[in-house]
């Protein structure tokens, strides 16, 4: 069945991603398999699926992309390299923005497009009849719909909720009162400074600007970790985002045991090799966190 919305977003936006999708639902009568949101059960890719390809092909023939865009998903390259993939196929882009963030930071696909903003109700009964009018669906009554869309809304306030909560201005230890962890025989700052320093080159076509861009490995990791928790594989096409991943953050990581070559059964082991993070990749990540968590 051919795939008519595709959400791009980040996997750490699961709730507020299922609750978009529970909206489309709710607003529009479509099949399951019409909708491709990789977060969300009943709409991920199934298991052992060559993700990179069918997330390429899933573009290539959908009607809209939905860009649930929160600071997670604009410092995502995998959210990046959908929304550039998008653009240059010259698809319709139909981005929905979070209160993390403001229309100066649409990334550059999204630079100067109408975004509707999901804490406000007449910009989401625009986006509503705006997709349902590109795929040609049937709406639910007008009742279903005004309660779907408030329960949408309802979801972006709790996650405003929890990033405020975040920021709560309870006591904290500040970095230098973090201890600093020993990760592959380095201090976390060492090794930092050492990814920081690793110039990686990515291609206008996935990064979504006009021209090739640089990104240092330290950001490409941090901005794309969560991808490692599902793997990257060998066999992703070279000229692919997917195979790109592979070879410029998973291989270039493997020399400071961030990652690591994920044990296959011996049936896919034949045909692909898949990288994960390791054990002092989680330990790096998470050590990240605490420092961002104490400066906020």
């Amino acid at each position: 069945m051919t795939i008519k919305i595709f959400v791009s977003h980040s996997a750490v936006d699961e709730k507020l991603a299922t609750a978009l999708i529970d909206c489309i639902f709710s607003c529009m009568v479509l099949e399951d398999e019409e909708v491709r949101c990789t977060s969300v059960p009943g709409h991920k890719l199934a298991i052992g699926s060559d993700a990179a390809t069918i997330l390429r092909d899933d573009i290539d023939e959908t009607s809209v992309v939905i860009g649930l865009l929160t600071n997670n998903a604009i410092r995502s390259s995998w959210v990046l390299f959908e929304l550039g993939s998008t653009w240059g196929a010259k698809k319709k882009i139909q981005p929905l923005i979070a209160d993390d963030i403001n229309y100066n930071d649409l990334p550059g696909p999204l630079k100067g497009k109408h975004a509707a903003k999901l804490s406000e109700k007449k910009d989401l009964i625009q986006f509503i009849s705006e997709l349902r009018t590109s795929i040609k669906a049937k709406p639910r009554t007008p009742s279903k719909i005004d309660s779907a869309i408030d329960n949408l809304i309802k979801a972006n306030s709790a996650y405003s909720q929890i990033l405020l909560s975040q920021k709560a201005p309870e006591k904290v230890k500040t970095k230098s009162e973090i201890s600093e962890p020993t990760i592959a025989g380095m201090k976390f700052s060492e090794l930092r400074d050492i990814l920081v320093n690793e110039k990686i080159k990515v291609p206008a076509k996935y990064s979504g600007a006009d021209k090739e861009v640089e990104i240092d490995l330290f950001s490409l990791f941090i901005g794309n970790y969560t991808a490692l928790s599902d793997g990257l594989q060998s066999n992703w096409e070279t000229n692919s985002s997917g195979g790109f991943m592979y070879n410029q953050l998973g291989l270039k990581l493997m020399p400071y045991d961030l990652v690591k070559f994920d044990k296959l059964p011996a049936a896919q082991a034949k045909y692909f090799k898949r990288i994960v993070l390791s054990a002092n990749g989680q330990k790096f990540i998470a050590h990240f966190k605490r420092l961002k968590n104490a400066t906020n």
